[in-house]
């Protein structure tokens, strides 16, 4: 009896949970993969009006990325700003529009790499 419970536990298949972050599956995936956190909370707004307002494409607030029309291909730069929010590295540099932001060039970089990393892992 054990042996057979062990057997359906060993072939029962994974439940992949449905992504409703609005990340492509393989730039979440990536991310979730180099970072060990999970993307579940994360909620992308595409085509949103606030970028503009900040001079920028896209940006991110917390779990909240912000992508300006057209500009989707900032998405997986953005989700890095998440894991780097959300490890307490971002701190505001200066204001734009009352808005605080960061505009540490070293954290740019590192979003830029490992965005394109995390794209290419998970796809």
């Amino acid at each position: 009896m054990e042996k057979q419970k062990l057997a359906q536990k060993k072939t029962a298949p994974l439940i992949q949970k449905k992504n409703n972050t609005g990340l492509p599956d393989n730039v979440k995936g990536g991310i979730e993969s180099l970072s060990g956190m999970s993307m579940d909370h994360v909620k992308v707004h595409y085509n949103s009006p606030k970028p503009a307002q900040l001079n920028a494409h896209a940006y991110t607030q917390g779990s909240d990325i912000h992508v300006a029309s057209g500009q989707e291909k900032h998405v997986a730069h953005e989700a890095w700003h998440v894991v780097q929010q959300a490890q307490g590295r971002v701190k505001p540099t200066t204001s734009v529009a009352g808005q605080a932001v960061n505009d540490n060039a070293g954290l740019e970089r590192e979003a830029d790499v490992m965005g394109a990393r995390a794209q290419s892992l998970g796809g």
